[in-house]
């Protein structure tokens, strides 16, 4: 493998020949609580439930959905915009746009729908994209859209319909710099809740999708379809691990821009309770919480563990019974933000009953601290295939307990150790930092091009990356 010196995250086995007495170790995200909360009239319904982070020249920017409350049958609902520069002290301009509540004295944007990227290859004035399911009660015109914007805040729609399908939940479409293609990932029914990919070779061309499949007409005859099998599945849940009740409900994807060949998914898994004749209060009722499944070309997932990456809060917390993650990943730092909606209400409590406005809220990972090859008491080894790098020195991901430490060899393609760079001439690792050195007596720069390997043993630590970087060592 040629790696140059991209970095390299440790969450399979895709770089590894060889792992002894070592585990992938999935490390859940910190929360640290609500950041926004419903505070204004054409929000005081419901704010979250879907919604898109991304950082423009130093900013961030946040869009979501901000929903007036339930009253005589009815509310009114709008994609709002939040902006930061820290990530955590938000401020909701007055853009006076749209009018809620009889006001335009509001942070509304002119369009509505479910997720916003960044549009690589467009003209200044589309700059943003975003995507809209639309119409789903209509067979003839329901489908997925798209509107364009040069700020974000003013948005125009593209006329012509890309997808005749409405998949239902936070569907998102990117370009993706791994496959040098736009890629929508969206909501299957087979027969339950799953993710599917579309990879578009152009984002204003109808969809690709497999004719001939009999339509799943969920919401009746004269309904748009949702999407079933005319479209790869990737993702779905097991019933073996998460019971015959549970389901995907966002999948929330993310190309890891900081690393080499990583793709996250940040799915809400949707238990459901039974129906109100067996027990339930109300109908399509349940709890969520987000989990982690990784990849490395967006195709291919799995899960590192069984348990949330995010679970329920305690009772009475406003992320207690339901939590959407929102589409983006910032970085401050050596710090990754996740931002997440959360309720104390079920699912099915919306719009009515006991449903609550619920909260947007921040939580922390590490850089790329979501998964680690994990060792404990006893040592454990790893060693990598054979690498091509480029760079004068390696560095590492590394946390170790204060009794534990790392040692790394450099060998040949066989797995023969380099002299002057086996375990015995260098000193153990001990600490915790995003870019611990490896030091040897000799530089690396002369082994840039040469095929090597890692051998790595670990003991009460865990390693999440590995990089080899340019220069001498210091």
């Amino acid at each position: 493998m040629d790696i140059a010196d991209r970095k390299q995250l440790l969450f399979d086995d895709e770089l590894l020949d060889q792992r002894t007495d070592l585990a992938f170790a999935m490390h859940p995200a910190i929360k640290r609580g609500p950041v926004i909360l419903p505070e204004l009239p054409s929000e005081r319904g419901r704010i979250g439930f879907y919604g898109s982070v991304l950082e423009d020249q130093g900013r961030l920017m946040m869009w979501y959905w901000a929903q007036t409350e339930y009253r005589n049958e009815a509310w009114q609902k709008g994609l709002a915009l939040a902006t930061s520069e820290d990530g955590i002290h938000w401020q909701k301009p007055e853009l006076g746009l749209v009018a809620r509540e009889g006001s335009k004295a509001n942070n509304l944007v002119t369009a509505f729908g479910d997720t916003v990227s960044f549009n690589p290859l467009g003209p200044p004035e589309e700059r943003f994209v975003l995507l809209q399911a639309r119409s789903h009660d209509n067979r003839a015109t329901g489908g997925v859209y798209l509107s364009f914007s040069p700020d974000g805040i003013r948005w125009h729609s593209y006329p012509e319909r890309l997808f005749p399908f409405v998949p239902d939940t936070q569907n998102q479409v990117r370009y993706e710099t791994g496959c040098g293609s736009w890629v929508a990932y969206v909501r299957t029914w087979h027969p339950n809740r799953r993710v599917g990919r579309i990879e578009i070779p152009d984002l204003k061309q109808p969809w690709p999708y497999a004719a001939g499949h009999e339509p799943r007409l969920l919401w009746g005859p004269d309904s748009a379809p949702v999407p079933s099998t005319e479209i790869e599945e990737v993702f779905a849940c097991d019933p073996a691990v998460d019971g015959p009740d549970a389901d995907v409900y966002t999948p929330v994807a993310v190309e890891y821009p900081w690393a080499d060949r990583a793709h996250f998914l940040f799915p809400s898994i949707y238990q459901h309770y039974p129906p109100p004749a067996k027990g339930g209060r109300y109908g399509n009722d349940g709890i969520l919480d987000i989990h982690l499944a990784t990849s490395r070309d967006g195709r291919t997932w799995q899960r590192p563990s069984v348990r949330p990456y995010l679970p329920l809060g305690g009772e009475g917390e406003p992320d207690s019974r339901m939590l959407y993650h929102f589409a983006g990943l910032v970085r401050r730092g050596d710090t990754l933000l996740h931002y997440y909606c959360g309720y104390r209400s079920t699912h099915g409590a919306h719009p009515k009953g006991d449903m609550d406005p619920g909260a947007i809220c921040l939580a922390e990972q590490r850089l790329d601290g979501f998964v680690s090859v994990q060792a404990g008491v006893s040592e454990g080894e790893l060693l990598t295939k054979p690498l091509v790098f480029q760079g004068g020195e390696l560095r590492l991901n590394l946390a170790t307990a204060a009794t534990g430490e790392c040692r790394v060899e450099l060998a040949d393609a066989d797995g023969h150790a380099l002299p002057g760079f086996a375990f015995a001439d260098s000193s153990p690792i001990r600490g915790n930092g995003v870019a611990l050195p490896v030091r040897w007596p000799g530089s690396l720069a002369g082994l840039a091009g040469t095929p090597v390997r890692l051998r790595v043993r670990l003991r009460l630590a865990d390693l999440y990356a590995f990089q080899f970087v340019g220069g001498e060592p210091k």
